[in-house]
């Protein structure tokens, strides 16, 4: 039998100060947040008769205790000349999205690198809002595929990565708000 009454009676809470305290640790951030990197790695086999190519690479970068830090943190690595991927072989690696995820690996906030800064991907305001993101982002993947099977292989990676990009938007419900508040007060 359901303990909870189905009509709400003024006055009444049936949450404990135990079960309150409970609900906020379940719905607190989930710390660190950890910094990563998708982009282009870039090789050279050494041979000169052989061409250079590239790949993408998502690379962990640094962790963070707060958005805010986060936020500082991504901006400083936007407008470095290089970024270190810890990988010997890759002559260069070029940043295509920056993407901050909490210790559950919920999307926290994603940034695009311009020029030495950073531009923002704007959280969604709502679930509705993330299903039509999401929509477009299979979209441009479809199209990808496409591209890919025709051997369009540049336009196939350009498509993907503004799918990504697009996908940046894709902030988990439990981090909009404080995304939002963070990407305000950094402006």
């Amino acid at each position: 039998m359901n303990a909870r009454p189905s009509f709400p009676i003024a006055g009444l809470s049936t949450r404990t100060p135990t079960a309150r305290a409970s609900a906020a640790l379940t719905n607190a951030p989930s710390l660190p947040l950890r910094i990563t990197c998708l982009g282009e790695a870039h090789y050279c086999d050494g041979d000169p008769a052989s061409r250079a190519y590239s790949a993408p690479r998502n690379v962990a970068l640094a962790t963070a205790g707060s958005i805010a830090g986060a936020i500082a943190a991504v901006e400083v690595l936007a407008g470095q000349d290089r970024i270190a991927i810890h990988d010997d072989s890759a002559v260069a690696f070029t940043p295509r999205l920056f993407v901050v995820v909490d210790d559950d690996q919920c999307q926290v906030i994603a940034g695009e690198p311009d020029g030495l800064g950073i531009k923002w991907c704007e959280p969604v305001a709502s679930d509705g809002e993330a299903r039509l993101v999401i929509s477009q982002a299979c979209d441009l993947r479809r199209e990808a595929s496409c591209a890919a099977a025709a051997e369009h292989h540049r336009e196939a990676r350009s498509l993907r990565f503004r799918a990504s990009a697009l996908e940046g938007r894709l902030v988990h419900p439990d981090w909009r708000q404080r995304a939002r508040a963070a990407l305000l007060h950094a402006a």
